[in-house]
């Protein structure tokens, strides 16, 4: 079998560019590009699995459990596993790159952003 690398550019928006773009779902790694329109929240979400957030663009705030985390443009952090989660964007579009290790056992991988390839957690 002949290994191809995929190259994905994230920066740029794709035709058709929606609230999500799947830009890689393999048995290793789930990679999402998220879009949320001025003042829009992503639903909560527990998964038992970290998440790295990489914000490509925007201000927006990330909401783990109680606690309120501003996020701006050039962020990164890692969402502990087992703690509810959720996205709010701020006055203007945020744009972020999620990516999360396929060795959940079950994922919701931001939920209703992902329908066509998620389990919600029980």
């Amino acid at each position: 079998m002949v290994f191809v690398q995929r190259i994905v550019n994230i920066l740029f928006p794709e035709p058709g560019d929606g609230m999500k773009n799947m830009l890689f779902n393999n048995a290793d790694v789930k990679a999402v590009k998220v879009k949320l329109a001025p003042g829009e929240a992503a639903e909560n979400c527990v998964i038992d699995a970290p998440v790295l957030l990489f914000v490509i663009e925007g201000k927006g705030t990330l909401v783990i459990e109680e606690d309120s985390y501003p996020l701006t443009e050039g962020d990164l952090t890692v969402v502990p596993s087992g703690k509810n989660r959720h996205l709010e964007a701020g006055a203007t579009t945020l744009r972020i790159l999620a990516v999360q290790s396929h060795q959940a056992e079950k994922t919701c991988g931001l939920c209703a952003l992902l329908e066509d390839c998620v389990t919600l957690k029980d």
